[in-house]
């Protein structure tokens, strides 16, 4: 059993590398257990209606402006560049300010660009505005903060803006306001305000080895064993002893990376996933966000028969050959007691909340240290944790606890994310 420290002394260690780590959250709050929603008619937009039906600048939209970010200011940083090649972007200034824009936006207007070309086959999502430094908006504008944009179709077809409105209000932007006959107007709160989802997740559909067979990410339970792979490269099974997200209804953007092998997997675009370099011989790995990973990369491949002994299983490397983003309802973030798990056949790390896949593991040291206590007080277990047979919804208690110690010095502006 491993040596007991004082949970105070546990909670200045987390809170610490929160403050000293690049935050990376993703894959959203559930919304609670429940049947499968039948899929809904969507409803167009009217002309001049917004959604939610409350001024953009309130609590209950994208809320109040932070402020206007121009390029000498230190939150400038803060800002990123969206190189979706699914979006043209107008840039008619030629700065490239229309790529220019808060994470949150970035992750809204991509998970929208998948809706508009499933929508309408051949057409693309075109953004005409989004950050602003000419001073060309009205006051308070968020366009000068990059966390509004002004959108179209790459047609510039009209009679689709009402339906393209309704799209970005299920993409997840927090206001859309069918503002203009020649664009939609969409916005979000500020990315030190919000949970911007915590964690990195699967899709249902994932599948795992465990030694009963195979099974998808939706039909897992706690306490179950998975495939997965030790720090030396070996097979293992490992328990999974938590979710840090669990929500069958909820609705992510996933990136599917196929590799020459024939195998690919589904991740959100911030999950952790082992890559090697094309130029790489051996096993010599990093670990990067999916979203990251480019053609010509090579992925782990666990070839394993899980009926024999697991250990003899082979680490193979397989070159990415395609790489495509679409929306999913349903997202799954198992926990195992190793860090890592085998999902379609590839070797994925379970992190994505911290972009260092061993300082992700360390954070979480404290759920595993009381998941060996069970072991040793198998009455605590009954009285403290969910029957394993239960699938419980949402983000694990631990999971949001970290996040909300993180957004609470964010808020303050105390912490400076790069």
């Amino acid at each position: 059993m491993p040596s007991l420290v004082s949970w105070k002394s546990v909670q200045a260690v987390v809170i610490s590398l929160l403050l000293l780590t690049t935050l990376s959250l993703e894959c959203g709050p559930g919304r609670g257990s429940g049947r499968r929603r039948r899929p809904r008619k969507l409803t167009p937009l009217v002309f001049k209606q917004h959604v939610p039906n409350v001024s953009e600048n309130t609590i209950g939209a994208s809320g109040l402006p932070d402020g206007p970010i121009r390029r000498k200011d230190s939150k400038f940083k803060d800002l990123v560049v969206n190189r979706n090649s699914d979006i043209y972007f107008k840039d008619e200034e030629g700065t490239g300010a229309d790529r220019i824009m808060s994470q949150r936006c970035k992750d809204k207007l991509n998970m929208l660009a998948v809706s508009v070309s499933n929508q309408w086959p051949g057409v693309k999502l075109r953004v005409v505005e989004a950050w602003d430094e000419d001073g060309t908006h009205s006051k308070d504008s968020l366009h000068y903060e990059g966390r509004a944009v002004d959108i179209t179709t790459s047609d510039k077809d009209s009679s689709k803006y009402g339906m393209l409105a309704r799209l970005a209000v299920e993409a997840g932007f927090d206001w859309v306001y069918y503002e203009s006959r020649n664009h939609i107007h969409c916005s979000v709160k500020s990315d030190s305000s919000v949970a911007i989802k915590i964690g990195g997740c699967f899709p249902s559909s994932g599948t795992v080895a465990t030694p009963t067979g195979v099974k998808t990410m939706g039909e897992l339970f706690v306490g179950e064993e998975v495939l997965s792979v030790n720090g030396a490269g070996q097979h293992v099974f490992s328990e999974i002893f938590a979710f840090l997200d669990r929500n069958e209804r909820e609705r992510a953007l996933f990136y599917t990376i196929s590799t020459d092998s024939g195998r690919e997997v589904t991740l959100t675009p911030k999950h952790l996933i082992y890559v090697a370099d094309g130029n790489s011989s051996d096993l010599s790995v990093s670990v990067r966000y999916a979203e990251d990973v480019r053609e010509g990369h090579h992925l782990l491949l666990a070839d394993s028969d899980v009926t024999d002994d697991v250990t003899n299983g082979r680490i193979t490397l397989s070159r990415v050959t395609g790489i495509k983003a679409r929306t999913e309802v349903g997202v799954y973030a198992p926990l195992t007691a190793h860090g890592s798990v085998v999902v379609d056949g590839i070797a994925v790390s379970c992190y994505a909340y911290i972009n260092d896949a061993d300082l992700a593991h360390f954070v979480f040291a404290p759920m595993r240290g009381l998941h060996a206590l069970y072991s040793y007080l198998p009455w605590l277990d009954g009285r403290v944790r969910t029957n394993t047979t239960e699938r419980v919804s949402g983000i694990h208690v631990y999971a949001k606890l970290l996040y909300d110690f993180a957004s609470l010095f964010m808020s303050r502006n105390t912490l400076y994310v790069p």
